[in-house]
């Protein structure tokens, strides 16, 4: 039977903390830190940190996989490895470096917080699970009772607890503080990755806002860009102090606006209830939401899987939705092809330009030659002409001196015949 118990995230909260903080007894570091913008796994991290704060001993760090340097730990520091729905092979490179901080720590306790268990490969499955039976001090949390089975079943010895999400830990009073009034009637949050479940299409038609995270795209290219560009210390400062509260008061923004709502998210739903609000809960691919609402949720009033009527109005509408993704993305697609091509054209033209351009230039630069040769030739021709007046001038001088000196010699011929 349903139940209006307002206190069931107080109630699974305590489940996590009387379970957890017995095997937390001195210093712990918590790793794998979620340096991006999906507000679920932000949602995660926050009820973690509510968490630490019950425990007796101190944090000696914080870090994401990409800023932990694995660093000498005392073998009496617990390992804490955030929770989520990342342990298994769709998002290889969390569980990646699960199994390097468990191979390189083999004497430290290690627990890795509540998550849900998937492998596509059984292989992979078995593989993961031979590492980590090496480890002699491991812990896994189950998020749900199959994923529980999964681990239990595929061998794996440590230690084995099935305990709800970490946002269940989260001090509601802090998030119902940026409740903002709901001004929006209805909304299907829809993820947009690799664990969407493909709708089935129906005969029906529904009116709705259709989104995910809306602040997925653009914190998430922010968050990746300050990750790579700034040195380790300082991305954790900056994730750890800016970026994760202003993600925090973002999603609740966002999921207190809408008077009803559906979720293909599981943690969309769980910041509805965290909130009071009621949402209907929609399967992933592979049953990751309902296996933790038929482990957690299904005797609470405020969240329940859609009806099939209700279902079938979902499935169309999201299939609408993704039918006008695909046509704004082949718009997207044709503009770019067409901007691709003006760029080709407008290439191909200043070439074309910069060759006739080059031609004319060495046009010019043939008829100044010319036209130089044409004026030594000039000059060559005066030259000449100036040497043929010259000539002339000096063959009449020399035909004159000639006569002269005949003249001469016959006049001083006859006066000598006398």
């Amino acid at each position: 039977m349903k139940t209006n118990d307002n206190n069931i995230c107080l109630e699974l909260g305590n489940i996590i903390k009387s379970s957890l903080i017995p095997l937390i007894p001195g210093d712990y570091i918590l790793l794998d830190l979620p340096y991006y913008s999906n507000i679920g796994d932000i949602l995660i991290w926050k009820g973690t940190e509510d968490f630490l704060k019950e425990l007796p001993g101190q944090c000696l760090g914080r870090h994401s996989k990409e800023t932990f340097d694995f660093r000498p730990l005392s073998q009496d520091c617990t390992i804490l490895l955030i929770g989520g729905g990342n342990f298994g092979d769709i998002w290889r490179e969390h569980q990646e470096f699960r199994l390097e901080v468990m191979r390189i720590y083999p004497e430290n306790p290690i627990i890795v917080l509540p998550q849900t268990i998937h492998y596509d490969s059984d292989e992979t499955f078995v593989d993961d699970v031979k590492k980590m039976n090496q480890h002699s001090h491991l812990t896994i949390c189950a998020r749900d009772n199959i994923s529980a089975e999964l681990l239990s079943k595929k061998g794996f010895t440590g230690l084995i607890l099935t305990l709800p999400d970490m946002a269940f830990c989260i001090k509601q009073k802090e998030l119902q503080a940026n409740l903002v009034e709901a001004t929006q009637e209805s909304l299907i949050l829809y993820r947009e990755d690799k664990e969407l479940k493909e709708p089935k299409i129906s005969n029906k038609f529904v009116n709705t806002f259709i989104s995910d995270w809306p602040q997925m795209q653009e914190l998430g290219a922010e968050a990746w860009h300050y990750l790579m560009t700034h040195k380790d210390k300082e991305s954790d400062s900056y994730f750890i102090d800016e970026f994760f509260p202003q993600q925090i008061k973002a999603g609740v923004t966002f999921a207190s606006s809408f008077k009803e709502a559906s979720s293909t998210r599981l943690h969309f739903a769980i910041l509805r209830l965290l909130l009071g609000m009621p949402v209907k809960i929609i399967d992933n691919s592979y049953g990751k939401n309902l296996s933790f609402y038929n482990t957690w949720l299904k005797d609470f009033c405020l969240v329940s899987p859609p009806k099939e009527a209700e279902q079938e109005t979902i499935d169309l509408a999201i299939f609408f939705h993704k039918q006008e993704l695909e046509h704004e993305r082949l718009i997207a697609e044709t503009i770019q092809k067409q901007k691709e091509q003006n760029f080709q054209y407008t290439e191909s033209l200043r070439q074309q330009k910069e060759r006739i351009t080059q031609q004319e230039e060495r046009i010019t630069q043939q008829e100044e030659r010319i036209t130089q040769q044409e004026e030594r030739i000039k000059q060559l021709q005066q030259k000449a002409e100036k040497e043929i007046l010259k000539h002339k001038k000096y063959k009449i001088m020399f035909n004159a001196t000639m006569i002269s000196l005949i003249f001469t010699i016959i006049i001083i011929g006859l006066l000598l015949s006398k």
